[in-house]
């Protein structure tokens, strides 16, 4: 045999082997029970998702759609509501984010240290989530009132003459509308957060704590060489989740802010703008063009996102041949780099 006819001996792809009859029939039942969801997923996610990016390259004139091509798009570019809108969902999220993982991560340590009555605490820092978004919002509102809402009062009792106006004003400060809303989210946001951080403490095996202890670690050295490492999984699923909600959020800014956003479109967000675009103005194509937009930039941030976890987790795999570098606490620094590479 020649070489040629050995190497295409060995290529040789195998034969399909189509399933019997009678086994395609006994998977009858079972496509049967996921073909409704399948369907109501297909209606209600898929053909909207295609409307959106069809409409999005038309436009209105009279009663028909003439096809615009780019020209949606050409309209945002020059947007500046649009813009602001969008750099308003970037500060809400960013301010949201960098104040509720550090706290949900704190909250939960002290919960999981707790030997008796941990439940009660889950159950307190939960309610908000589970509580209606528009109904904390309304308690809010009345909370930020400037002359005789709750907060300012307590302010004026301690003291404080020169009160801030809170959802009154429009200023990019601590006192301002968006730090007000931000306080919201993160009343609301901090028990889910901190029962994903409290689940993934739990994880963690007790020996590398046993090990940190024998090494002389102390509590808040443990917590930095064992649990933080530990929960950097936890850390980039609530991360990019929590990306996804803060970009979408809308009830609670609704809320306190009408659908322009009050004060001077401070609290409009872009999921907000999209949906004053199509229901207030009419203009179903220029709505369409933004959500496209706001998928493009979701998608963006979560293939981004998991892409560096999963190089991230490749390179520390593959520093598993390299020494280990101990610092203090030794033992305990140790066993935790050699279980990240696992």
């Amino acid at each position: 045999m020649s070489i040629a006819g050995a190497g295409a001996e060995l290529v040789r792809r195998p034969r399909l082997r189509f399933p019997s009859a009678a086994k395609v029939r006994g998977w009858l039942p079972w496509y049967a029970f996921v073909l409704p969801p399948f369907a109501i997923f297909l209606l209600v996610v898929v053909y909207p998702t295609f409307q959106a990016f069809r409409l999005s390259l038309f436009r209105q004139v009279g009663g028909s759609q003439q096809f615009a091509g780019l020209y949606q798009y050409q309209r945002l570019a020059n947007d500046q509501v649009f813009v602001n809108a969008l750099l308003n969902t970037v500060i809400l999220g960013v301010a949201f984010l960098a104040i509720v993982v550090p706290l949900a991560t704190v909250l939960a340590s002290l919960i999981n240290s707790l030997h008796r009555y941990a439940t009660p605490f889950k159950v307190i820092y939960f309610l908000p989530q589970v509580t209606s978004a528009v109904a904390v919002a309304v308690v809010f509102n009345y909370v930020f009132q400037p002359d005789w809402g709750m907060l300012n009062v307590l302010l004026r009792a301690g003291g404080v003459h020169d009160l801030p106006l809170w959802l009154a004003d429009p200023r990019l400060d601590l006192t301002g509308s968006r730090a007000g809303a931000t306080i919201l989210a993160v009343f609301v946001g901090i028990g889910y957060f901190m029962l994903i951080t409290l689940a993934g403490l739990q994880t963690i095996p007790t020996e590398l704590y046993d090990a940190a202890a024998i090494d002389g670690a102390s509590y808040f050295q443990a917590w930095r060489y064992v649990t933080l490492p530990s929960l950097r999984p936890t850390f980039v699923f609530l991360l990019l989740t929590g990306i996804i909600d803060a970009m979408a959020r809308f009830s609670d800014l609704w809320t306190l802010g009408g659908p322009g956003g009050t004060p001077a479109r401070s609290l409009q967000s872009i999921v907000m703008y999209m949906f004053q675009t199509a229901f207030t103005g009419g203009d179903m194509n220029y709505a369409a063009a933004i959500a496209v937009v706001f998928f493009a930039i979701v998608l963006a941030i979560t293939v981004v996102g998991y892409r560096a976890f999963i190089t991230g987790e490749i390179r520390r795999r593959g520093r598993r041949s390299v020494p280990l570098v101990v610092t203090t606490p030794t033992l305990a620094t140790a066993v935790v780099e050699e279980v990240a590479v696992q």
